[in-house]
């Protein structure tokens, strides 16, 4: 392993992050990662390491290449995303700043610099001339911030590994899984009438406020009682409300939009009986009471946002312990507390997953996002080691 570290050094990894920062590739943008993607592409070329450009979709890019084994071993994929969320308030958020010890900007830890630790763990295992047993992937993938287009495309053409590391950052905790994910609407409808008129009219805020009161006072305790291992208790949160039109007017119509994070022994058809069940309820107590529970994602084509956990056993799991323990490095076993797109693989392919990446999710999407240059450099180290351990030689 002394190869691949002397070749790690010789890689300016803040120098490339920096770089990368200064290429927006921000939601919504137009070619959102197409330059994104080809400046990744050039950095492998000079690596003499096998890399294309894919447009999945007009103006969608994803970026893959290969470190092919000499055959016999298990293959691994580093991915992650290439766009970014826009910078909001962020002041200088595509400068690339270096600064005691850390690259500044809007993508920083979120994550172009886990994509960059992964480039040089690439570089660094072709440089130092080990050859592996199994294929070495790198994938950069588009619109993990929205839709998952590009893991999508992944998912449906390949390529495909036996183990994937996903590299969102977990200040290099070995994150086995995260929660599943359903975005619900529910509209509450009412009879619209004059304020001084109330008793005629049926309050559609009312009826929200009493669901509201149901999830939180029968629903949550139900949920709490379903605790997981390592993921922890599914849980629900009420995150908008939105009806009526003055305050002088009995509001007909009322929506809450709810984050619902399901664990294994859930299903979502189980998800939506359940919320439907609150309504009906309330309307068996009030024939008055009316409420429509759906989706936020119907109608949009995409997979189902469904749990996953990578048994502690699995050779990929396996992998990771062994490089920590013989780097000294603390073991630390904990959810990913977001989405990511190693939901999609997990579910979408036979590849065993987990989520490792340098950074602080806490600062990711903020005014202040950056990422630790030293993190940056022992994460390019883990990912080469485990390559090495996993893909055998």
């Amino acid at each position: 392993m002394e190869k691949i570290r002397e070749q790690l050094d010789s890689i300016d990894m803040a120098g490339i992050l920096s770089e990368m920062i200064k290429i927006p590739s921000y939601s919504f943008m137009k070619d959102q990662e197409k330059e994104i993607a080809y400046y990744i592409k050039d950095f492998f070329d000079r690596e003499d390491i096998p890399c294309e450009v894919t447009e999945i979709e007009e103006g969608r890019f994803n970026v893959t290449a290969v470190l092919k084994g000499s055959g016999g071993g298990r293959s691994l994929m580093l991915t992650g995303h290439m766009d970014t969320v826009p910078a909001y308030d962020m002041k200088n958020a595509f400068d690339g700043t270096i600064v005691d010890g850390r690259v500044m900007g809007r993508g920083a830890c979120d994550m172009k610099g886990p994509l960059v630790s992964m480039m040089a763990a690439m570089a660094a295992i072709k440089r130092s001339g080990i050859s592996l047993g199994g294929d070495l992937y790198f994938t950069g993938v588009a619109d993990e911030e929205e839709q998952g287009k590009g893991t999508a495309y992944l998912i449906k053409n390949g390529p495909y590994a036996d183990g994937v590391i996903v590299g969102e950052p977990t200040s290099l905790a070995i994150a086995p899984g995260n929660k599943g994910l359903e975005w619900i609407v529910v509209t509450f409808k009412g009879k619209k009438v004059h304020g001084g008129r109330q008793k005629e009219g049926i309050n559609a805020i009312e009826m929200a406020a009493r669901f509201v009161n149901r999830v939180y006072e029968r629903y949550v305790p139900i949920l709490d009682s379903r605790e997981y291992p390592v993921l922890g208790a599914p849980t629900i949160n009420i995150g908008t409300i939105n009806g009526g039109d003055q305050p002088s007017t009995v509001p007909d119509l009322c929506e809450i939009v709810l984050d619902r994070r399901m664990v294994p022994s859930e299903t979502i058809d189980q998800v939506y009986d359940e919320l439907r069940e609150i309504g009906e309820q309330l309307h068996r107590e009030d024939e008055k009471f009316c409420c429509e529970v759906k989706s936020t994602f119907d109608g949009l084509d995409l997979l189902p946002h469904l749990p996953f956990l990578t048994d502690e056993e699995d050779p990929v799991f396996e992998a990771a312990k062994k490089v920590y323990s013989r780097r000294g490095k603390e073991i630390v076993i904990e959810p990913f507390p977001a989405w990511t797109d190693a939901g999609f693989i997990a579910n979408g392919t036979n590849a065993s997953c987990l989520i490792i990446g340098p950074g602080e999710l806490g600062v990711a999407h903020s005014v202040h996002e950056y990422i630790e240059i030293k993190q940056m450099k022992e994460a390019a180290e883990i990912y080469a080691e485990m390559a090495v351990e996993y893909c055998g030689r």
